[in-house]
């Protein structure tokens, strides 16, 4: 998992080359402390260091797709998507294999695994728009349109704030089927809440403030269902 990490990013240290440099950002790259070329074999042998570990633990034929997928998936975010209103699809498909894959190789059955997704999915694209929306202006002023850049704001907030809620309601719900009505209901109230805070401060409030207010929201959510799910 720790070289598969290592490949996406030095990967995407060389896609983001050209955008760091105009943009200013401190990266290795545009600091003179790393070469494209040097990025790219990076990237390269810490995939295969990767794959051949995965093949040498004695974990499965599945476990190593799994790693190929994770990888692809990442390189394909790097390459392609990146830059694009699409770029939450390599998020949706990766960062769920991630507990899959542990789940597996330390023995779970297989059917067990697939609600993973059901949850997994909203909540890594809430993770992408968490991490893209810092970078929102820079992107947009680069005319790089990911999901972030496309919503807007506080449309990227508010979709932020309602896929983790519906992650953690359904994997709540699929794993413990504990979620009272009381709890649900008080978590769309958080939600509603912080749209309303996010509509009302969209055009003056600055961006860290908005930061801590999806924050905020995040836990208000996330708390009644936890909350439900623990018996209390």
């Amino acid at each position: 998992m720790l070289l598969a990490q290592v490949s996406i990013s030095a990967l995407n240290e060389w896609a983001d080359a050209d955008l760091d440099a105009r943009g200013g950002r401190l990266r290795p790259i545009p600091l003179g402390l790393l070469s494209p070329r040097t990025a790219v074999v990076v990237a390269v042998v810490a995939a295969a260091g990767a794959l051949a570990l995965s093949f040498w633990s004695g974990f499965g034929l599945l476990a190593i797709l799994l790693v190929v997928l994770g990888i692809a998936s990442g390189w394909a975010y790097d390459l392609k998507f990146k830059r694009t209103s699409l770029s939450f699809l390599p998020f949706a498909v990766a960062f769920p294999l991630v507990p899959i894959w542990v789940a597996m190789i330390a023995g779970r059955p297989l059917e067990a695994l697939g609600p993973v997704l059901l949850g997994g999915i909203p909540l890594s694209v809430s993770i992408h728009l968490a991490d893209a929306i810092p970078d929102r202006a820079p992107d947009r002023a680069a005319r790089v349109y990911t999901l972030a850049v496309t919503l807007g704001r506080p449309g990227a907030e508010i979709a932020a704030v309602a896929l983790l809620l519906i992650g953690t309601l359904v994997s709540i719900a699929v794993l413990d089927r504990r979620v009272s009505g009381l709890s649900f209901g008080l978590s769309i109230v958080a939600v509603a809440v912080g749209y309303l805070l996010l509509s009302l401060g969209s055009r003056t409030a600055p961006a860290q403030l908005a930061k801590w207010v999806l924050i905020g929201i995040a836990m208000l959510a996330a708390l009644p269902l936890v909350v439900s799910a623990n018996g209390r």
